[in-house]
């Protein structure tokens, strides 16, 4: 499994996605990832953090219901192409907080590889319209 997390195919993966058009995104965001996933000891890390997501699912019902009692004003901007998140796991929110303002972006997992101006200008004018 080790192997298949951080090869070079799982770095590009997670950048591209299922995008129809890989051309878009520089070879540079998987290639430094891979690199950097390849150094002593990141191994064994990147395997404990994937077994740990476990935790995270394990929890999502009390968070769900946190967003049901609190309804804060909420951001999410999600990468349409992204295989770890489907789209409908971001259209959720709403299920929790009606209110949730929702964002799907023509991009992967890692939308700020593709939509840094697009996701600046979702954030700004939210925070602007909270007051902040």
């Amino acid at each position: 499994m080790q192997s298949n997390l951080l090869s070079l195919e799982a770095a590009r993966k997670r950048h591209v996605g299922s995008s129809p058009d890989p051309a878009q995104y520089d070879p540079d965001l998987w290639v430094d990832e891979y690199y950097f996933l390849n150094q002593p000891g990141q191994g064994d890390i990147q395997l404990d953090l994937f077994y740990d997501y476990q935790n995270n699912v394990k929890s999502y019902p009390k968070w769900q219901q946190w967003l049901r009692d609190n309804k804060p004003p909420l951001l999410v901007l999600w990468g349409r192409y992204d295989t770890s998140f489907t789209v409908a796991g971001g259209e959720a929110y709403q299920k929790d907080d009606p209110r949730a303002e929702i964002h799907i972006l023509d991009a992967g997992h890692f939308a700020l590889d593709l939509k840094p101006k697009e996701i600046i200008h979702f954030i700004q004018d939210f925070m602007a319209r909270q007051g902040r």
